[in-house]
């Protein structure tokens, strides 16, 4: 009898390119986030689209992964374009506050995952800025 080997686990994205910029897309479902530059080289921008859920939250991990460089000292996250979010969402916004560049999240949030944040008494803990603030 062999003994079980370790599995190298896959990521759970994709990367590709979207519009010449890097994008991470979930391996199951829609989520995508979209690297953006900006005009202020220590601010890195990440657009979110799709839905996020349990199975498809990494693709977000990765690219916040990506992005941390010692030149990054703030991260916007564009949440205009998710369709849905749940506990496993705001879990990984929550987890941003123990990185060290600032996140700040960016609207209008949809209604749904606003009642999520609500839920979760998340909103507190979490730098929310809306488009106009931006």
């Amino acid at each position: 009898m062999t003994p079980d080997r370790p599995r190298h686990h896959e990521t759970s994205s994709r990367l590709h390119l979207v519009d010449g910029a890097p994008a991470w897309r979930a391996r199951h479902g829609n989520a995508l986030v979209r690297y953006t530059p900006t005009a202020r080289p220590d601010t890195a921008a990440l657009l979110l689209s799709g839905e996020f859920d349990a199975e498809t939250v990494g693709c977000l991990r990765e690219a916040l992964d990506a992005v941390r460089t010692p030149q990054i000292e703030r991260v916007l996250l564009d949440l205009a374009g998710i369709g849905f979010g749940d506990s496993a969402l705001v879990h990984a916004l929550t987890d941003t506050r123990r990185r060290p560049e600032k996140h700040i999240l960016l609207g209008p949030l949809t209604r749904q995952f606003s009642r999520v944040l609500d839920l979760t008494d998340s909103r507190r803990r979490l730098d929310i800025a809306f488009d106009d603030a931006a």
